[in-house]
């Protein structure tokens, strides 16, 4: 009985693993025609310090919204996967 309840935890746990990694998968990504993925590391690493500067890294709606601004006025725009 024990290892049934075992079993039921570890696959009930396991399941919410997998649910939550669909959920972070994202249905678009970031495209400028010509960049390198160097370029686009750069530039994400750039928006991402203008926008969380003088942030506790807490991530908002607006600060999402800030950091979509910075690398789409860089040339990237999303594009669905």
């Amino acid at each position: 009985m024990r290892q049934r309840n075992l079993l039921k935890t570890s696959l009930s746990g396991l399941f919410a693993v997998l649910l939550a990694g669909c959920a972070l998968m994202s249905s678009w990504h970031w495209e400028k025609a010509g960049a390198s993925e160097a370029e686009y590391s750069f530039d994400e690493t750039q928006c991402k310090a203008k926008t969380y500067a003088g942030n506790d890294g807490t991530v908002t709606n607006a600060t999402v919204r800030r950091m979509h601004a910075c690398m789409e006025a860089r040339g990237w725009r999303k594009v669905p996967n």
